[in-house]
């Protein structure tokens, strides 16, 4: 099935994925509850990290969280939101959500959708395109997730 079955006059190419960056977010002791809706919720405190790229790096600037929803079959709903300074000064906001799924050796492996926002000039491309990312949460490391974005060029 395509598109091309539902009307449309030519079929879709898929998006090349083009490596952008990949980013260490470093994490404080998270805070988990379950709410008075039944949902088991888990915030962790991004204090820290870094972006690397062939166009990009930068340092996160702590204050950021990920706030997380616990899924019956163990996986997390991820929304990461926090800041980088980028090498040259520029302060940019990143969105990350996505999903976490747990590995049988601890381990969570996930996939995000980044959006970014930023200022006027050279890194305004950020918001004009779509990102995908691959994560991951190391087994016995919680102190780290790790993120490889790829931009999808159109």
């Amino acid at each position: 099935m395509s598109c091309v079955d539902l009307g449309a006059r030519q079929p879709l190419a898929k998006p090349d994925l083009v490596y952008c960056a990949a980013i260490r977010a470093d994490l404080g002791p998270a805070e988990e509850f379950e709410s008075s809706h039944g949902l088991k919720r888990a915030v962790f405190p991004i204090v820290g990290g870094v972006l690397q790229g062939e166009e990009l790096e930068g340092q996160i600037i702590p204050g950021g969280a990920d706030w997380a929803v616990g899924l019956p079959d163990g996986s997390y709903a991820i929304e990461a939101r926090y800041l980088i300074r980028l090498s040259d000064g520029t302060v940019i906001s990143i969105l990350n959500a996505g999903l976490m799924v747990a590995q049988p050796d601890g381990a969570f492996l996930g996939r995000t959708r980044a959006s970014f926002e930023v200022p006027a000039g050279p890194h305004d491309w950020l918001d004009k395109s779509v990102f995908f990312g691959t994560a991951t949460a190391q087994a016995g490391n919680d102190d780290h997730v790790y993120i490889e974005h790829r931009e999808a060029v159109i």
